[in-house]
Formats: structure tokens, sequence, C-alpha cells
């Protein structure tokens, strides 16, 4: 069969806003793994990136008309499920016979949503490498639907069906490596903050045993932690650099160091091999200590993204973070003794937040003192449970969801807040921390490590951000 994976278009200013510059832009390793599959299955298949092409709907629907695809499947978020459905429908408009598919977070959170019109023919739930090509087969050979694990359609008689429970996959060595040749490759970007000119991201786990509140990515990875082997990882990178001149890695498993026993042997791996490439990695404040951090430094891991969300402990337990800040505290000041750079991100204006609170989580930005820090804002993302107590404690002030994944954009107030308050206090914190004189010096140095044309690009955003007008 013709499958095609569209990523509908949108804008690096609708992602950052401000930090559009300084903002990544990678290919989705989701619908890359999925495409690796459906390629090994003997399908024929495209990836039409939009976002990063910067092309619209109408040299969508050319290469579309142009590739004639059985199948066109999306991933889909709340952000970009209105672009989703309108690529979509002007595919059906041009061949009804094409099918939709949906996945990713959204389908998977509301499936039923996604088929309330003649739209979307089907949705896939969970994982989608073994789903997707249970169903290209099942449509390929006229099988019955209804035994393909993960998917939810309507019958023939119009009813909603839910096919058994997709099994997660136990061994994630048996995927194939993503199918990046099919992406365009020269049109991406890591973030300026990144060292290498070339620098990619990498997915070597799946599934986080935590609880927080205000997330709903183990609705489709789980909660099971898997990985891929040492030796695995170890040859995926090396592909990257022979096939695509990566010269930096950044691992995006949502909680890199969550196995100890397996980060150990993959960075003796890393070392053994030879591969000597600079690489960043996100993970908890309550799972790294001096033993790990230092065996991650030798193996080239140069910068950690620590989500310490908040300075209150009141709101630490309110989100389930189930960390402590005595814990951040220790994380920030090992990774300083032992020269990896953090980058700490909050999540200000939680449901209950008060303005005092805000500030005692600005208070403990600084107090940490991290290389990089990000003020962010509160979104109640449908699904989550946070997103129902935002309702009971605040207001939700933006209804349309394309607005949701803007950097700097503010969706929610807890009661007694103003956005025009909200943004003067944002704004502030932000030149308290970057404006200090032996941030900047010390920061001076570092930016010789990077490519000079991210240097600009972070000097550039810092200033937008810095000395915009208040409002």
């Amino acid at each position: 069969m013709k499958v095609a994976f569209v990523i509908p278009p949108s804008t690096l200013k609708e992602r950052y806003g401000d930090l559009m510059e300084a903002g990544a832009v990678y290919p989705s390793m989701g619908i890359g793994f999925i495409a690796a599959v459906a390629e090994q299955d003997g399908h024929s298949v495209v990836v039409i990136d939009a976002e990063a092409e910067q092309i619209g709907y109408q040299e969508i629907q050319e290469r579309l008309e142009q590739f004639e695809p059985d199948v066109i499947g999306f991933q889909t978020f709340c952000a970009n499920l209105d672009r989703c459905r309108k690529v979509a429908q002007n595919a059906k408009n041009s061949d009804s016979s094409v099918k939709i598919v949906f996945g990713g977070v959204q389908a998977t959170l509301f499936p039923e949503q996604q088929l309330t019109d003649d739209l979307v023919d089907f949705v896939v739930i969970g994982e989608g490498e073994t789903a997707f090509s249970r169903l290209l087969d099942a449509l390929q050979n006229n099988h019955d639907i209804s035994t393909v694990p993960g998917i939810v359609y309507r019958n023939k008689d119009n009813l909603i069906v839910y096919t058994s429970k997709p099994p997660l996959i136990k061994n994630l060595d048996d995927l194939p490596f993503p199918a990046l040749h099919l992406f365009p490759m020269d049109k991406y970007h890591s973030s300026a903050q990144l060292r290498g000119n070339n620098t990619l991201h990498l997915f070597t786990s799946r599934g986080c045993p935590y609880n927080c509140s205000y997330c709903s990515g183990d609705l489709v990875f789980g909660k099971t932690f898997r990985f891929r082997s040492a030796k695995k990882v170890v040859e995926d990178i090396q592909y990257m650099i022979d096939r695509f001149g990566v010269d930096g890695v950044q691992f995006y498993d949502e909680t890199f160091t969550v196995n100890r026993v397996r980060i150990f042997e993959l960075c003796d791996a890393m070392i053994e091999s030879g591969l000597d490439i600079p690489w960043a990695c996100f993970t908890r404040v309550d799972l790294v200590d001096e033993e790990i951090l230092l065996k991650m430094r030798d193996a080239g891991c140069y910068q950690i993204f620590f989500g310490v969300e908040t300075g209150v402990e009141r709101l630490l337990k309110l989100i389930r973070k189930g960390t402590t800040l005595d814990q951040a505290r220790t994380a920030f000041k090992l990774c300083r003794k032992l020269g990896i750079e953090t980058l700490a991100s909050f999540m200000l204006t939680l449901p209950t937040e008060t303005v005092e609170d805000t500030e005692v989580s600005i208070r403990f930005g600084l107090e940490l003192d991290p290389d990089y820090v990000y003020w962010l804002t509160f979104v109640p993302y449908p699904g989550n449970d946070l997103a129902d107590l935002a309702k009971e404690t605040g207001t939700i002030i933006k209804t349309d969801p394309s607005t949701y994944n803007v950097f700097n954009e503010i969706v929610y107030l807890p009661e007694g807040r103003t956005e025009a308050e909200i943004r003067r206090t944002i704004a502030r914190a932000y030149r308290r921390f970057y404006l200090r004189p032996k941030y900047v010096f010390r920061q001076i140095r570092k930016l010789m490590r990077l490519p000079p044309s991210k240097a600009m690009t972070l000097i550039r955003g810092g200033f937008r951000t810095l000395f915009k007008k208040e409002v």
C-alpha cells in the first residue's frame, strides 16, 4: 500500500513566541518509528513535514495528489488537531477513498471525538507501531478490522468499536531505527543552547513510572519503563553520525536516569565505543547523585534539563511530582561541581498558586542558579487530573487549543490573578535571573563553546525576551 504521514503547517513564532529563533525543530520520532515499520512491511511510504519545510495546505495537497496514498496518518496533539483535520479534509475532498488514521496523544485521550463525522476512518490508541502495521495488513488483505488490537472505528452499523487493548512492545530493540531518510533532514535544528552544529534527538526508552498530575504521557507509552539496549543505542548514534553527520545528541527520553544500572551500562558502552559525542538529557532531581553524574559526564553528558516546576512544597505535592526542594538543591549543586550545565524549567501559575507562591518559585530559581531557566505558565491540557482542578480554582481564558503549545502564551489564570500581572511577573523574573552580573560573566565563556550561529541566536532571543515592553 501507499502510505503518507503528514505533519501539518505551523511556524516557530506560533510554537515559541519571542524565543522562536532559539527553539528546536526536530523530526517526529513517533512517525519515524511507525514509518520504518511500514517500510519494513513492504509498503511505499512518504513523510510530508509541513512544519519543517514551512509549506502550506495547498502544497501539501499537491504532494498528496502526486503520491496518491491509500492511507494518510497523523500524529495528533491538542494544539495541532484542527490543522490535521484540515489536511485530512482536503485529502478526502480530492479522493474520498483514502483512509484517514489519527494517532498520538489527543487521539488516544479522546478517540470518539475524532469519529463524530466521516472524516477520520480509524483511530490508533497507545503505541502505534504494531497497531498501525496490523491495520495496514488488514486493509490490504480485506481482513476484519475488529481483530486488530488498539483500533477505534465506526462499523457498518455506525457504532463505535473498540478493539482489544493494544499490547506494549516489550523489547524496543525489535524496532527498526526511525525512517529519518524520509524526512527533510536539512530543515531541522536543535535548541540554541545545545552544542553541535547538527544535533539531533534520540529516544532510547519508553514509559514513565511516575504519577505527575499534569502529564498524560503514560496513556500512550504506559508506566512500564522499557529501553533499548546499550549496544543498540550506540549503533543508533553511530548510524546518525555516519548517515546524517550528527555532531551532538539530545536524549529525548522523558526520564533518562530511571534505571540506574542501565545508565551505567550505556555510558560504559559509549565510552568503550569511542563515540566521543556531546549529549544532553532530561531527568528528575531525585534520580541523580554524584556517582551517576560523574559517569554521565565521562561519557559525554554536558547538560541536563530538570523539570523543577515550583519552589513551593505545597504545590509540589499538589502536582504529585514526588520530589523535594532539597533534592533539587542537591542535584544542581552536584552538576555545578562536576561541570555539567543545567536547565531548570518552572511551571508558574499552577492551580491555587498565589502571587506570593510565584515569587517563592522565582526566588528558588535564583537560588538554584542553573545555566538556563524557563519560566513557563501552567497549561490545562485536556485529559490530565490537574486540568479538572484548574477549572475549579481559576479561569481558562484561551479556548483555542492551537495556542496551547505557544511558549509564552497564558492560557489559565489562578483565582485572583490577571494576565497583565502574570506577564509582568514573568518578564521581571527573566531579567532578575539573566541580567545578574555574575551570571553574565559566567555565561560569556560558555557561549564560546557553542557554534557562532547558535551563540548569536541565544543573544538575540535573550534581548528580545529580556527587554520586551511590559504590558
